[in-house]
């Protein structure tokens, strides 16, 4: 059962560091007090995993499964 936790959360790491990978060399992020984050920035706390890190995975996953389950369309539709 931890392993496969393990594998789901390293899957999750994977695909969101490919999704940030594609974004454009210009991108920036604010989240919260944390300031502004530039793609290398996002990419090196999803790398090592901290708080910032855990966060952007935790947010792209979400929205992933939203897009997915069809949720955004409703929610645009609202």
């Amino acid at each position: 059962m931890i392993k496969k936790k393990k594998s789901l959360r390293k899957k999750e790491k994977e695909t969101v560091w490919a999704r940030v990978q594609a974004y454009g060399d210009d991108f920036e992020l604010s989240i919260g007090g944390s300031g502004v984050l530039s793609k290398e920035d996002l990419l090196r706390n999803i790398r090592d995993e901290t708080k910032i890190g855990k966060q952007i995975i935790r947010i792209q996953m979400e929205y992933l499964r939203d897009l997915v389950n069809g949720n955004i369309y409703k929610m645009l539709d609202d």
